[in-house]
C-alpha cells in the first residue's frame, strides 16, 4: 500500500483527516507518516509537540500498513464498547 491508497482507505472508513498527517505535517493530536530520507516514521505527536509510540519502517508499505492497521482496530475497539468515533464532517473534506 501506497500514501495515495492509505489516505482513500482512510476516507472510506470515514476516519476524520484531523486524525492524521499523511505527508509529514506535525499537526497536534495526530498520528503523523513523515518520510524521513530512507526511512518511514510513524508516531502520535501530542498537544504538547511530543512524539509517542513512535515507530519506524524501512518501506512506505509497512508503515502504511501500520497506520492502516492503528485506525482498523481503533475504530473495531471504539464500535464495539460504544465509544464515540471521529467521523468525518463535511468541513473536513
Amino acid at each position: 500500500m501506497k500514501v495515495l491508497e492509505l489516505d482513500q482507505r482512510l476516507r472510506d472508513l470515514k476516519i476524520s483527516s484531523r486524525s492524521y498527517s499523511l505527508n509529514g505535517d506535525l499537526k497536534p493530536d495526530a498520528i503523523i507518516l513523515f518520510h524521513n530520507y530512507a526511512k518511514w516514521e510513524v508516531f502520535y505527536l501530542d498537544e504538547r509537540g511530543g512524539r509517542n509510540d513512535e515507530r519506524v519502517f524501512v518501506t512506505e508499505e509497512e508503515a502504511c500498513l501500520y497506520v492502516y492497521g492503528l485506525f482498523v482496530k481503533g475504530k473495531d475497539i471504539a464500535e464495539k464498547f460504544g465509544m464515540n468515533v471521529q467521523i468525518k464532517k463535511k468541513s473536513d473534506i
